[in-house]
């Protein structure tokens, strides 16, 4: 994803923040006009981009059509102004005609010079030049392009736009055609790769997918729920049943631990999809209930660290070794500590193999909710993370476009769930 755009939780984010202040409506940050649908909207930069302005949520705004055509002028001719106090401050020689440079107002009266003709010369030299356009191109400074506001202007859409100049236009997906085009690739390509998540492959980006389906996370979810992390095959309900009703032939349990594909099982993710929770699962298959756990508080889980210690001793060849003779799941440790390594830390336990697998999304997320729902502030700096027992700088990138991004998102969670 380009710096300059917003990511889908900073888009999300902007609009419950939006809908808060307005009573329950979106409402441009400008004027106040009313917004029904994410097409009439532009998450707008208050500071710009172009000064150093981030792509995080407390720098974005929603606004309408025209207010971000008129913000754009505004910028338009606050960057012609700035460039030539640069150029005369390095000794180049600049109009002294001060009505050379327009004024906010001439600006915006400037702005119609981008008619439709200019609009298509622009658009139609960068076709030929590239074969192609898409609507990222028209966030990159580099190709010179004008706003994508202007797009909807004269085109009302993408798709519009390149029929007009002649291109192939794109697939409209919807939540549904997306799913079925899935399933329908998945059943000739069924270990396929995100990477095959491509407009030749007639699929939709993994970026579109998640945005219809925000219950889903990220490309694994995405397979799970497709029943591929079992075989590659898909499953339904009745699958399910007669698969784990088989398993329990020769077991009395199924347990979270028990869903993996050496056991024939399909995955936990397949489950919670069809049942909701393990106990409805259980009792539907006929296995033993396990005993809830999501109730378990972090003070147990530490009173029982120190059982197990005061019996097998505080050290472990592996993660695994202590798991085997832990009561409660790694998932249950993981969601009241943040982490598995705080976990081991807060209960001075050692691990000798503890190397760390790469955090997962998951990992980090309830990392840093717990951090700041025990009431702690957001770090001042990246270096700080490590003492905190949270998660790096490096590792919060690989889900963000900014280290702080998470925490400024789940501390606006927070405080709109507690009022």
């Amino acid at each position: 994803m380009s710096d300059r755009l917003f990511s889908d939780s900073v888009q999300y984010q902007a609009v419950l923040a939006n809908l808060e202040k307005n009573n329950g409506q979106i409402k441009c940050a400008i004027c106040g006009k009313n917004l029904v649908s994410k097409s009439e909207c532009h998450f707008d930069h208050i500071i710009a981009y172009a000064k150093g302005g981030k792509s995080t949520l407390d720098n974005c705004q929603i606004l309408c059509t025209a207010c971000n055509l008129s913000k754009s002028d505004k910028e338009l001719h606050d960057f012609m102004m700035e460039e030539k106090a640069k150029r005369f401050m390095a000794g180049i020689a600049v109009d002294t005609d001060l009505s050379s440079i327009p004024t906010t107002e001439q600006a915006s009266t400037d702005s119609k010079k981008t008619t439709k003709e200019r609009f298509d010369s622009i658009v139609g030299a960068f076709i030929k030049k590239n074969g192609d356009i898409k609507k990222v191109d028209f966030t990159r400074d580099k190709n010179g392009l004008p706003s994508i506001a202007y797009v909807k202007k004269y085109y009302g859409s993408m798709n519009e736009l390149k029929l007009a100049f002649g291109l192939k236009a794109d697939i409209i997906w919807d939540r549904e055609r997306i799913w079925d085009t899935l399933v329908e690739y998945s059943k000739t390509n069924p270990e396929f790769k995100q990477a095959d998540l491509t407009k030749a492959n007639g699929l939709p980006s993994l970026p579109c997918i998640l945005s219809y389906f925000p219950e889903y996370k990220n490309f694994s979810d995405v397979k799970n729920a497709l029943g591929l992390a079992l075989n590659y095959e898909l499953w339904s309900k009745e699958r399910v049943i007669i698969a784990c009703r088989k398993y329990l032939e020769t077991h009395s349990k199924i347990t979270l631990k028990d869903l993996r594909k050496e056991n024939g099982l399909p995955t936990a993710k397949v489950i919670y999809n069809f049942y909701g929770s393990m106990q409805k699962f259980q009792e539907e298959i006929g296995s033993d209930i396990s005993k809830p756990q999501q109730f378990v508080s972090k003070e147990e889980l530490l009173k029982t660290a120190k059982e197990i210690t005061e019996r097998y001793g505080a050290t472990f060849t592996d993660r695994a070794a202590f798991l085997e003779i832990f009561p409660y799941s790694q998932s249950v440790i993981i969601s009241r500590f943040g982490s598995f390594d705080v976990f081991v830390k807060a209960t001075k336990i050692t691990i000798i193999k503890n190397k760390k697998a790469k955090y997962t999304k998951q990992e980090v997320d309830e990392s840093i909710l717990s951090y700041l729902k025990e009431g702690n502030p957001i770090p001042s700096s990246a270096k700080q993370l490590s003492s905190l027992y949270l998660p790096s700088s490096s590792t919060i990138l690989r889900f963000y476009d900014d280290w702080k991004e998470p925490f400024v998102i789940f501390l606006k969670m927070i405080d709109i769930t507690s009022k």
